[in-house]
């Protein structure tokens, strides 16, 4: 049986079409089983220690979040800032390196009081719980 280049032309692009598909999927597909940003950081960092660990690196970010949340919600809501001096008219210059200056200042207060409950959960866990959370890293796998 002989096939025609016609044929084998629809057969490719069938197949390129579905592949495209199922990364576009893998790409694109929202996971909402699975916790993001911080919460997901903890979870991933968590996943890895014993009982005894996580319960102590859980209950030392759990007592630290309305602290690291607040500024969380503080360098959200400057965020849309720069983008409305940024189509103001008359625009200003002044006023977009101000909204930048803010959301810069928002996102290390948020950074300084995250990593802070971190490094405060770290080092509340056991030496063997650190050098599970150290063989964990993408580095080191």
């Amino acid at each position: 049986m002989r096939l025609s280049g016609n044929l084998i032309l629809k057969v490719a692009l069938g197949a390129s079409l579905a592949v495209n598909c199922v990364l576009a999927g893998l790409l694109f597909w929202q996971d909402d089983h699975r916790p993001r940003g911080v919460r997901g950081l903890q979870a991933r960092m968590e996943r890895v220690l014993s009982d005894e660990d996580r319960a102590t690196f859980h209950a030392v970010m759990d007592a630290n979040r309305p602290r690291y949340e607040e500024a969380q919600r503080a360098m959200r809501q400057a965020r849309p800032l720069i983008p409305k001096a940024i189509g103001a008219e008359p625009f200003s210059e002044e006023a977009l390196r101000a909204a930048m200056a803010l959301n810069r200042e928002k996102w290390l207060a948020f950074s300084e009081t995250f990593e802070g409950s971190l490094a405060q959960a770290t080092a509340a866990i056991s030496p063997e719980g650190r050098r599970r959370l150290l063989a964990d890293m993408p580095e080191n796998r």
